[in-house]
């Protein structure tokens, strides 16, 4: 055999292994990549010997390679790899199971974080990269198909022996006896049994909106029930402020404890010698690492919302939310979101009186990441524009978002709130940065202390400034940070502080075990965020009152 002739039968089959091992790789490389030893890479995919089926399927009829045949496929390979990455993703960062259906629709909050997190330059870099990588890998598979197609077409000899490969090894895994290592040693962990569940999710999506519509109309019915006079609060002001990211995890990781305590008892005598009392607790929060919104609603709306589908169904409910009560107590009901940066018409359902979305702030100040302002200059703002002339009891909603992910890039903290204005000293002051390097946050554990001690700094330094009438301030977290920050099998909890200068306003909250001082005590498990609508009408209402209401 002449040396040509062995070269001419060596190529095909060199490139048959290539494009076989192209199709492995990327199926089987994770995210991030240092979470993975390298012989994963090459161990066999069982999606890969699947997609085999098709052109062994193909060849064996004699069908040509045709575009109609392997456009598709290169398309589900894609897809397959592109569901991976969720797969890895969303658990990874979000601590619960990628939901396609639930999760493709926040792919336009990914794309608008990842724009004001990075500089316009890099962002556009980055999409233009992402563009010529999707374009690459796709004409990689293409070819990859091509040359399996080819090689099965013109060497018939081989087909037999693949379809035995690629059925003895999609059947050992399965197989009862437990025995064998083939599987374990050789073959990757498959994920097509996880795109079934998504299918099957799909299929039986109807069931699931019963279901919750079911528990949102009982809770709406149960709460319609309830005393809500809000007869015992005397015309208190009511304040919520929600901390972005502020999770259990300060208090129970050494880390973050250790840095955060000196602040909280500082800030603690600081507000007693003041007069304002503190209890705390933890709430089990329905949301993880992100998807803040579901929190602010289930705290609103006194229902559990453990996804996007949940909170759509309740927006479009009958269900009464906490702004609604305070309408009907005669309160003046504002809410301040900085973080919402275009319109919002959902914003209805809740029934503020008055909303501040990002644009109704004035603000003349540099952007800090995904943070539009400083919160301190929200509640600065909100103290000059509603508390300082209000007319009215006042019931106020903050969402403080300075404390969002990365925390790479934070405005600094302004002694002198006189200096605030309408944000121009900020271009004079240089930030407060940390080399976080977005979307890894392992090493974010500084910047993330920082930023929550800037927000408790604020809040209480707002509450001691300009709180003068009576009021109960309630500040919570969200949700719990990145599970790159709190680890795994972390609880959902996020600390709850409830602050007055009337000792009367706390006294339910300490009758439910609320602990003393601003470091809660109570261990896990903790109560649903959901609880706190029904409770606090409950405690600030007196049946007498809705008896007579109801006459």
């Amino acid at each position: 055999m002449s040396h040509s002739s062995l070269s001419e039968k060596i190529k095909p089959t060199l490139a048959f292994v290539l494009a076989w091992t192209f199709l492995n790789v990327l199926m089987n490389i994770r995210y991030p990549a240092q979470q993975m030893h390298m012989l994963t890479l090459f161990k066999l995919s069982p999606e890969v010997l699947g997609i085999m089926m098709i052109p062994l399927a193909a060849t064996w009829i004699g069908l040509p390679f045709h575009p109609a045949l392997y456009l598709p496929l290169t398309a589900l390979v894609i897809f397959l790899r592109l569901f991976r990455i969720g797969d890895i993703l969303v658990p990874m960062y979000f601590f619960r199971p990628f939901n396609l259906f639930l999760d493709a629709q926040f792919v336009p909050d990914l794309i608008h974080l990842l724009y004001t997190t990075f500089s316009l330059k890099t962002f556009t870099f980055a999409v233009i990269l992402a563009l010529i990588l999707l374009a690459g890998l796709s004409w990689g598979v293409w070819l990859s198909l091509k040359t399996i197609h080819n090689f099965l077409a013109f060497h018939r000899n081989r087909r037999v022996i693949m379809v035995l490969i690629a059925a003895g090894l999609m059947v050992l895994p399965y197989l009862p006896t437990g025995k064998s290592r083939i599987p374990d040693e050789f073959l990757a962990k498959g994920f097509f049994l996880r795109v079934v569940e998504e299918f099957n999710f799909i299929l039986h999506v109807k069931a699931h909106r019963a279901r919750q519509q079911a528990v949102i109309e009982n809770a709406t019915e149960v709460g319609g029930n309830i005393p809500s006079s809000l007869d015992k609060l005397q015309g208190a002001d009511v304040f919520i402020v929600f901390v972005e990211s502020y999770g259990h995890t300060i208090f129970a990781d050494k880390r973050h404890f250790q840095k955060i305590e000196p602040v909280l008892d500082d800030i603690e005598k600081d507000l007693e010698d003041r007069g304002f009392l503190v209890c705390s607790t933890f709430f089990n929060s329905p949301t993880y690492g992100g998807t803040s919104w579901l929190a602010h609603g289930t705290l609103a709306g006194g229902v559990k919302l453990s996804s996007h589908m949940h909170y759509n169904l309740m927006i479009t409910s009958k269900a009464r939310t906490i702004a609604r009560f305070f309408n009907e107590a005669g309160y003046r009901t504002i809410s301040a979101t900085p973080g919402t940066q275009w319109p919002w018409p959902q914003g209805a359902f809740f029934g503020y009186q008055k909303k501040y979305y990002a644009w109704n702030f004035d603000y003349k100040g540099p952007m800090y990441g995904w943070s539009t302002m400083p919160d301190q200059y929200v509640l600065d703002y909100i103290y000059r524009h509603e508390i300082r002339p209000r007319t009215q009891p006042l019931f106020i909603e903050f969402v403080l978002v300075t404390s969002h992910a990365p925390f790479h890039h934070q405005p600094p903290y302004l002694k002198d709130w006189s200096r605030i204005g309408e944000g121009q000293i900020y271009q004079e002051i240089e930030a407060v940065t940390f080399p976080i390097v977005w979307p890894d946050l392992s090493n974010a554990s500084k910047g993330y202390v920082t930023a929550i001690t800037y927000d408790l700094n604020v809040i209480s330094d707002f509450i001691m400034r300009y709180i003068d009438n009576n009021a109960l301030i309630i500040v919570l977290g969200d949700h719990q940070p990145n599970v790159q920050i709190t680890g795994k099998n972390q609880p959902w909890s996020v600390p709850v502080h409830v602050i007055s200068n009337t000792n009367k306003l706390l006294e339910p909250f300490r009758k439910r075990g609320y602990s003393p001082g601003l470091i809660p005590t109570q261990p896990p498990p903790h109560r649903g965020m959901e609880t706190f609508l029904y409770d606090f009408l409950a405690d600030f209402s007196t049946a007498e009152k809705l008896a007579n209401d109801e006459r």
